[in-house]
């Protein structure tokens, strides 16, 4: 045997040992025949892997469900182990053949790449009693476990959904799936496919921003309201809204207003908060003026202060004390200016990121719960999957 001879049978080994240890090795790298795998075959709508060496699919890297002579894996399944674990194709051409009934095939096979090629626990919803777990809500895809544990035996971290990026945005149902999810304390976790077929995470979560600061409606003194009376009283109107002939340090609302002048200028929609700090019964205003004050009258309630968000792409800048004390934590828009679509969501959440701030949707009441704020973020680096081979 020649020197290359055995370095090719040693390289041989290396990968034959990968592949029967379940650890993620890509088709590309194996020669042919180099999976002990059988072949799947049909059955019921499913694709059963059948043998003794199956069930390392299972108890290795969680994929299908195990049965009596093996395990059943679902058509997306299929590929993702011929891709990380080595499993056979059906037979030549299958891919062609089985596109037309599964459209969505290659894009969830990116996303199961995503999310098992590092070793996450991955169960499928209609797999889910394999692992003796349930779904908070109806409309997760999947189940996650950390790669260090197994499904019985601990819970699990997240629920998954996936999107196109092409795809477009139900915030009121995505608020709602979210807050079922967290409500078990679960993370609402979304992986987003572009057109390049590339995978991206995100999460979804509510917010309850709060500051320290005064609420303008119920917390200010009888001294607090006069001298807001008087300075409103002398106010000069200007294009855009008004000027207010009083210092800063004087003016008692710093969550709005900026100092301007040896005065206080006020935005349209601040003035008509000013005037029902003044007076109360003053009638709400409607349609978008109306929505505009009604979330940021808001936030001012939770001590907050609020700041355009124009230079950010967004509604308003929102600071949990005084502006300029430290940076805005969040940048918050109404739902009429929300993303329509996963890709401009994605671009939003992602430039918030880049300036440490958690971007927000404001979402309309339900019931006697108050504004909503539902957020979507990147998260922390150790849990951003995105799928291992670039198209």
């Amino acid at each position: 045997m020649t020197l290359r001879q055995f370095a090719l049978m040693l390289l041989w080994k290396a990968l034959q040992s990968k592949v029967d240890s379940g650890g993620p090795v890509y088709m590309a790298t194996a020669p042919t025949g180099g999976s002990r795998l059988p072949v799947p075959v049909p059955r019921d709508g499913v694709w059963a892997v059948l043998g003794s060496t199956a069930n390392r699919l299972w108890e290795r890297g969680c994929f299908g469900r195990p049965i009596r002579d093996g395990i059943l894996l679902t058509t997306a399944e299929v590929l993702n182990a011929h891709r990380l674990r080595g499993l056979p194709l059906p037979h030549d051409g299958w891919l062609a053949e089985v596109l037309p009934n599964h459209p969505n095939l290659l894009f969830e096979s990116e996303v199961l790449d995503s999310l098992r090629f590092p070793g996450e626990k991955v169960v499928l919803a209609e797999n889910l009693s394999a692992a003796n777990a349930v779904l908070l809500d109806s409309r997760s895809w999947a189940l996650r476990w950390s790669r260090n544990v197994k499904p019985k035996d601990a819970e699990p971290l997240a629920e998954i959904r996936w999107m196109r990026a092409s795809d477009d945005i139900d915030w009121a149902e995505l608020s709602e799936w979210t807050s079922n999810v967290q409500t078990g304390g679960r993370i609402a976790e979304l992986l987003i496919v572009d057109d390049e077929h590339g995978v991206v995470t995100y999460r979804c979560g509510h917010h309850n921003p709060v500051g320290p600061l005064k609420d303008p409606f119920r917390g200010l003194d009888n001294d607090e309201r006069r001298v807001i009376a008087h300075a409103w009283a002398q106010s000069k109107e200007t294009d855009g809204g008004y000027w207010l002939d009083i210092s800063r340090d004087e003016w008692p609302l710093p969550g709005i207003g900026i100092n301007l002048e040896n005065g206080v200028w006020l935005t349209e929609i601040e003035s008509q908060i000013v005037s029902r700090i003044v007076n109360p019964t003053m009638p709400l205003a409607t349609g978008k003026k109306g929505n505009r004050m009604a979330i940021q009258s808001d936030l001012l309630s939770r001590g907050l202060a609020v700041r355009s968000g124009f230079k950010y792409g967004t509604r308003w800048r929102v600071y949990a004390g005084l502006v300029g004390g430290e940076h805005a934590p969040w940048l918050v828009v109404p739902l009429d200016e929300a993303p329509m679509n996963w890709g401009e969501a994605c671009l939003a959440a992602r430039l918030a990121a880049g300036v440490n701030k958690h971007w927000l949707c404001a979402l309309e009441p339900l019931g006697n719960s108050g504004w909503r704020y539902l957020a979507l973020e990147r998260p922390p680096s150790d849990a951003r999957w995105t799928n291992p081979v670039r198209h």
